[in-house]
C-alpha cells in the first residue's frame, strides 16, 4: 500500500511541476494554411519577472526567401539576425492562466499586443490583437 501511495504523490507532484512550468519550453510557430513548423520559439522566463520568447531555429519554405536578418525592424531589433531574435515580449500571466504581452513580427517589423491561450494537447493559440481587433489567430504546438 504505501509502495502506492508513493507512486501516486510522485505522478502528483510531477504534474503539478509540469503544469507549473507552462509555458516555459520549446514551441512550433506552426503556418497559418499546412499547420507545418514555420519556427521554433523558445519561451524562458525572465529574472525580472514575466517570460519572453525567441526565434530559435527556422524553417522556410522551398520557394522562400531565406533571410537571416529583420530588416524591416525599428530600434535595437534593425538588421538583428532573425535566431535569437526576441518576438515575444513582456509576457504576463493574467487570472486565466494565459499570456498577455507584445508580439513582434518579423515580416512587418512591427509590434502588436497578444494573448497566448493554453489548449489541448500541448497546443497554444495566439490572438494577434490590432486596433483592439483580434486580427489574426496563429497555434503553436509543443516541439520535440
Amino acid at each position: 500500500m504505501k509502495k502506492y501511495l508513493f507512486l501516486i504523490l510522485i505522478f502528483i507532484s510531477t504534474s503539478l511541476l509540469a503544469a507549473d512550468q507552462w509555458p516555459i519550453g520549446k514551441w512550433n510557430m506552426l503556418d497559418d494554411f499546412t499547420e507545418l513548423p514555420e519556427a521554433i520559439i523558445q519561451i524562458s522566463a525572465l529574472k525580472t519577472g514575466g517570460f519572453e520568447g525567441k526565434i530559435t531555429e527556422v524553417f522556410p519554405a522551398p520557394d522562400d526567401d531565406p533571410v537571416d536578418v529583420c530588416k524591416p525592424c525599428f530600434g535595437a531589433d534593425k538588421n538583428k539576425p532573425i535566431i535569437g531574435l526576441v518576438v515575444f515580449r513582456q509576457l504576463k500571466l493574467n487570472n486565466k492562466k494565459e499570456l498577455e504581452g507584445k508580439v513582434l513580427d518579423p515580416d512587418s517589423g512591427k509590434i502588436y499586443k497578444c494573448v497566448l491561450k493554453p489548449l489541448k494537447n500541448n497546443r497554444i493559440e495566439l490572438h494577434v490583437i490590432v486596433n483592439r481587433l483580434i486580427s489574426q489567430d496563429r497555434y503553436l504546438s509543443a516541439a520535440n
